[in-house]
Formats: C-alpha cells, sequence, structure tokens
C-alpha cells in the first residue's frame, strides 16, 4: 500500500512540472519614426481603448485608466508597454516637432507585437 501511495505522489509531483501553463504575458513595442526614417526620441505614446473603457474590461481598463499607458520613447524611438492579457489598444503617438500619428495593435497572448508608426 505503501509503495502504491508513494507512486501516486511521484506522479503527481513529475506530472506537474510537465503541466505548467505557458506565460500569456503580452508586450506592445511601439517603434517611432520620422519620414526622414530617424529614430523620433521622445515622442509622447498613448495605449488607449475605448471598448475596454467602456465595456469595463477589468486589467485593461484599470491599467488605462492611469499614466502607465502614456510613455515617452527612448533614444532607439520605442516605448514598451506589458499587459497580462491580449488586447486590441488603440496607438496615439505625438511629438512637439514631428506632428501625431494614430494606428491600432493587436496584443497576442506570450508574445511581443512591434509596431511601426511614422511621424510627417
Amino acid at each position: 500500500m505503501k509503495t502504491l501511495v508513494w507512486s501516486a505522489v511521484v506522479f503527481s509531483v513529475l506530472t506537474s512540472f510537465s503541466c505548467k501553463s505557458e506565460d500569456q504575458t503580452c508586450t506592445a513595442v511601439i517603434q517611432v519614426v520620422r519620414a526622414s526614417g530617424g529614430v523620433a526620441t521622445s515622442a509622447k505614446v498613448r495605449l488607449t481603448s475605448r471598448e475596454a473603457l467602456t465595456s469595463g474590461d477589468g486589467e485593461i481598463a484599470d491599467y488605462l485608466a492611469n499614466e502607465a499607458n502614456t510613455k515617452l520613447t527612448d533614444g532607439n524611438g520605442t516605448a514598451t508597454f506589458t499587459f497580462a492579457n491580449p488586447a486590441i489598444l488603440d496607438v496615439e503617438v505625438s511629438h512637439i516637432s514631428f506632428g501625431s500619428a494614430n494606428d491600432l495593435i493587436k496584443l497576442e497572448p506570450g508574445e511581443t507585437v512591434t509596431k511601426t508608426i511614422t511621424l510627417q
């Protein structure tokens, strides 16, 4: 009987390691470039979702309701955002010298999605 119990314990421990769920974190990398081809540093990137804010989608609505949804691009012209769940988001980009642009980005579970936005 002890052997049967130990076998069941060992089996359950081994299968729990092999059945780990995959990381579902979604990452959005927004690359902002100028029409001339150079990167746009210090561009303001804002992710929004009218649908999430009106439907009350918990995680997305909470994230978008605070300042974490707005970042400035770094020296490479990129801004990176991370979400726990997939979403389709509006991307709003503005720069004091190069104007503004809008687009959409679709975040996939467990993936990093890069969107390039060109400012005129």
